[in-house]
């Protein structure tokens, strides 16, 4: 019985024969079949000419018949037949399905068999007329393809088919950039749909195009289509104009940025906005001018970046965040889990609900970049469903790296018309701003509004407008452009001063004089208040101040107010507390100038002091040891400042003093770097911290506090090595800090030495060291009274217990562990992950023994506990253990469960741990299902990610799932994509799976290879 042959010309020529693709052994022979099969009949010495014109008809002839005799022992010796000797046709007898000729007989009907031009991508060299011949029936066949096209959307414009005429619509401007009347059935479907973004988006692509090309505008047809549609649009607009005070000299600056602002209210996603300019040169009241006309149609939220916080990750961020959710609760809109949960470990300051997990100690995952920006943009799509949004960030210049990073990329990849980015910023040569700005910019992103100096005709109608009592001669003008260099703020200051003293001569010599004047002019109490003020880098909390000058809170705001209203500080909310700052930068900084440096340190120790109080020991006080670094640094005390510094890298690195042990066998450190930091932040980060402490010995010298922080220096740095991989550099540090602590008698970080150690020997699987530093350190443990400590190493014994092989001696000491959490509902709440942990464990001996149903019910009880702590990383170990235990019952369906709620997590964020283990086990319930290309898809997923965690268990499970699935299925996709023996992946799988809990699935490959 002859083959049937689908052949596929349109695209990427290919040819099935029997559902089996074919290859021929050269090019030429390609070149002949697929001519044969168009033509149907061709002569001999036509297709020796047209394949061979450049050699002897000798040897054409020769070519010719080798090449028919390959593509007949391809395609079977019936394919083709010669009716008479010089001819050479398709075979009529033979099922031949091509879809070029398909196409060809209805190109409307078959209008979806057309992938890609006849013969993409195909190519033979020193053959001319066969390259005439494909590229004429390309040509033709194309123009069928856009007649097709044409004639559809035709249809599909008397029936408002809208997304078909957006689809083929498209399709026809991208063959035929110039053809006006699709750019006008287009533009008014997206119109008729107000999705004024695209329309107007499509409407500049297009004049765009024929201004540079043609030289010529759009027709006016199509002019009318978008004036029309945004004439209701205009109607919100036109009568704000004259609504608008407008400040002299900045005009042309205002109307700039409200054009955008407006093009932006009318539907269109504009490029982000950003003011540009020197302190004073009114960025902040054109900002606020332009907002203030549109606070019944936008919501607005805004925050100011300060330069002390330039290496405080993410803290421009807060206050943005804050007025997310806020707005997200005033509108009754509900934000994910998962999502919101993200918010509070980028934000810890915004959990109201942190005793619930007051000391518990647990691996949270870790939140790359990508996870960031996810949860940011899809807060922001969710806040700004209702209305408008317009987020203004002040003073951007002052932004801290990351910070930039991620609202570059929100900018670059959120191409909304529903947000809004609004900055304004000083010029700065900073490299990091620098190329923020430039990224943006070139991909035509960003628009830029320039605030440049005033110029002289602009100061004389300021001065013209001011009332003053003095002439406005030319003088005073060349004066007062020679002292505020066109600065407004200077200006203004000038201008009150001359309304208030008749004279400029004070205030041009030296601008502090004119500070030192309001400044004399305050009471004591409230020069007192504002030399207070002026301690703090990002506002002063109202508490504080009460406490500094011993008031009550209402004694206190007569004070504050009576500053507001001379314009020297200014109020604003954070969280539930209210902070005051000064109004102007040099204002603050010619009041610290008046500050002795005796009383500069004494009160920055005094607020050093303050912010302690403050601290509650949970997540939260990542922002109190920003103040505490900076205030303990200003008053000198070095040690005090450091120890705060570390103490916050440890929560950017994403773990503390109070480690949650690993959760399995050989579960590795988390690696992939900090939580926040990419590597060359870290890196850098960490060249800081090290040039710290070698400025504290040497200021300070070997003294006990400093011997102290060193111990937590050794701590922090050697774990992130370990952590890292870089496990001798991370060894020498702990094996340092282990020397020094035991020398120190600091039997607490002693044992952290030991603990860390200890992970060391779990992540590289020895066994005996292991056993060793666990007994010193339980010594230890038990000798300092600390049963917390002696029940995670009760735990971690029993793990050592499990990777010998004594399962009995492991469960006796998990059961103990147990017991020492389960003491009191506190403890058990605090330590609940050590509990699941320890569930865990169990169940891996009962899964090791072949008790699958008993272990099965151990992963639940952990399952439960992680539920409630959503601690989403050990939930996913524990979830593909209960599947693999579930699998081996043979109980598939709930093993697809299992293995699919990890899976889930695995791609919500960033897992990697355990993951080629679930996809090894999601491929073989797809084989059982019939699912080729999704086994074969979770096989490829699970072998690119051996390389990233390298852990053993993880190889042989992989090496296990092919074997399995080669021996059951030989003419599977995945047999044919991985092609070595069943015995070499059964071998790897062996070499690497647990001797003493994978010996079921062990037992199932030796059983298989016995019978293979």
């Amino acid at each position: 019985m002859a083959a049937k042959l689908v052949v596929r010309f349109l695209g990427t020529p290919e040819i099935l024969k029997d559902g089996e693709e074919v290859f021929f052994s050269y090019n030429k022979v390609n070149a002949l079949v697929y001519y044969i099969l168009v033509r149907g009949t061709v002569m001999r010495d036509e297709l020796s000419g047209i394949l061979w014109a450049d050699k002897p008809d000798a040897v054409a002839r020769k070519n010719l018949r080798n090449a028919i005799y390959e593509a007949k022992k391809i395609l079977g010796a019936d394919t083709f037949i010669s009716p008479r000797k010089a001819i050479i046709k398709v075979n009529p007898a033979v099922d031949v399905e091509i879809d070029s000729k398909l196409f060809e007989a209805d190109p409307v009907g078959q209008l979806d068999l057309y992938k890609g031009e006849f013969l993409q991508g195909f190519f033979i060299k020193d053959s001319v007329e066969y390259e005439d011949w494909y590229l004429a029936e390309r040509s033709r066949l194309k123009n069928l393809y856009m007649d097709a096209i044409a004639e559809k959307l035709q249809i599909a414009v008397s029936e408002k088919d809208y997304n078909t005429i957006e689809r083929h619509g498209q399709l026809l401007i991208a063959q035929n950039p110039y053809d006006e009347n699709v750019y006008a059935i287009v533009l008014r479907a997206y119109c008729e749909q107000g999705k004024m973004q695209q329309a107007m988006e499509l409407y500049e692509e297009m004049k765009e195009l024929f201004q540079g090309d043609m030289q010529s505008d759009a027709l006016a047809d199509i002019d009318a289509i978008i004036k029309d549609a945004l004439q209701q649009e205009e109607k919100k607009f036109q009568n704000r104009s004259h609504r608008i005070a407008i400040p002299i000299g900045r005009e042309k600056e205002l109307e700039d940025m409200t054009a955008h602002i407006w093009s932006f209210m009318r539907g269109r996603a504009g490029e982000a906005l950003i003011l540009l300019g020197d302190a004073g040169s009114g960025k902040t009241m054109l900002k606020d001018i332009a907002l203030d006309s549109l606070q019944d149609e936008v919501t607005v939220i805004q925050t100011n970046c300060y330069q002390l916080e330039r290496n405080f990750l993410l803290h421009p961020w807060t206050e943005i965040v804050n007025g997310l959710v806020k707005l997200l609760e005033e509108n009754g809109t509900m934000i994910p889990d998962f999502e919101l949960s993200r918010l509070y470990t980028l934000f810890p300051q915004m959990d109201m609900s942190i005793d619930r997990d007051l000391g518990l100690v647990e691996i949270k995952d870790i939140l790359k970049f990508d996870s960031i920006f996810h949860t940011l943009s899809t807060v922001l799509d969710v806040a700004s469903a209702n209305k408008k949004l317009i987020i203004v960030f002040e003073d951007i210049q002052w932004m801290d790296p990351l910070s930039l990073s991620l609202l570059s990329s929100l900018i670059l990849r959120k191409q909304s018309d529903r947000i809004l980015f609004l900055m304004t910023g000083r010029d700065s040569h900073e490299k990091d701003f620098q190329h923020f700005i430039t990224s943006i910019a070139v991909y035509k992103r960003l628009h830029v509004t320039q605030l440049n100096p005033l110029s002289k005709k602009d100061i004389q109608q300021y001065v013209e407008a001011a009332g003053l009592n003095i002439p406005t001669d030319a003088n005073l003008i060349n004066k007062l452009q020679l002292e505020t260099e066109g600065n407004l703020f200077l200006l203004n200051e000038c201008l009150n001063s001359l309304k208030t003293t008749g004279s400029l001569d004070k205030l041009t010599n030296n601008m502090a004089t004119l500070f030192k004047a309001n400044y004399l002019s305050l009471t004591e109490e409230q020069q007192k208040i504002i030399d207070f003020i002026s301690l703090f880098y990002n506002g002063a909390p109202i508490s504080m101040i009460s406490e500094y000058m011993k008031m009550d809170t209402l004694r206190l705001l007569e004070y504050l107010e009576a500053l507001e209203a001379k314009n020297m500080i200014t109020p604003f909310s954070q969280q539930a507390d209210v902070l005051y700052e000064i109004s102007q930068q040099k204002l603050k900084e010619f009041i610290q100038q008046q500050l002795s440096p005796e009383k500069w340190k004494i009160l920055h120790g005094y607020l050093g002091s303050l912010w302690e109080k403050r601290l509650t020991h949970s997540k939260k006080d990542v922002v109190i040891y920003k103040h505490l670094e900076y205030h303990y640094e200003q008053a000198g005390e070095l040690v005090k400042m450091g120890h705060y510094k570390l103490k916050g890298l440890m929560y950017y690195l994403n773990f503390s003093h109070e480690l949650f042990p690993v959760l399995s066998l050989s579960e590795p450190m988390q690696t992939g770097g900090a939580s926040y930091f990419t590597e060359a932040d870290t890196l850098q980060y960490l060249s800081d911290v090290d040039k710290m402490m070698e400025r504290i010995r040497e200021t300070c010298g070997a003294t006990t506090e400093v011997k102290n922080l060193e111990l937590m220096y050794l701590h922090l740095i050697g774990r992130y090595f370990i952590r890292e991989g870089k496990y001798e550099k991370g060894v020498r540090y702990i094996l340092d800090l282990i020397e020094q602590a035991s020398e120190m008698r600091n039997r607490d970080y002693t044992l952290m030495g030991y603990k860390q150690m200890i992970y060391y020997d779990i992540q590289t699987g020895n066994t005996n060291e292991m056993k060793n530093y666990l007994e010193i350190a339980l010594d230890l443990a038990v000798e300092c009274n600390y049963h917390k400590e002696v029940g995670i190493l009760l735990r971690l014994k029993g793990l050592n217990m499990i990777m010998q092989g004594d399962f009995e001696e492991a469960e006796r000491l998990l059961n103990e562990s147990i017991a020492t959490f389960m003491v009191t509902q506190t403890v058990a709440r605090r330590y609940a992950l050590n509990i699941a942990a320890a569930y865990n464990y169990i169940g891996e001996i009962r899964r090791g023994r072949g008790q699958f149903e008993e272990a099965i019910e151990y992963y639940d009880k952990a399952l439960a506990i992680c539920n409630d702590q959503q601690a989403y990383s050990s939930w996913v170990v524990f979830s593909c253990n209960a599947g693999i235990a579930a699998y081996n019952l043979g109980q598939f369906d709930k093993a697809q469960v299992y293995f699919e709620q990890a899976y889930e997590f695995f791609n919500r964020y960033d897992f990697y741990w355990r993951r080629p283990i679930v996809e090894s086990y999601l491929a073989l319930l797809a084989m059982r299902e019939g699912n080729q290309e999704g086994a074969l898809k979770y096989i490829d997923e699970a072998m690119a990610k051996l390389t990233m965690m390298n852990n053993p268990q993880e190889v042989g499970y992989v090496n296990m799932a092919i074997a399995l699935i080669k021996h059951e299925y030989p003419q599977s996709e995945v047999t044919k994509r991985y092609r070595g023996s069943i015995g070499m992946y059964s071998g790897r799988a062996l070499r690497y799976l647990d001797l003493y809990r994978d010996t079921y699935e062990r037992a199932k490959l030796e059983a298989m290879n016995e019978a293979s």
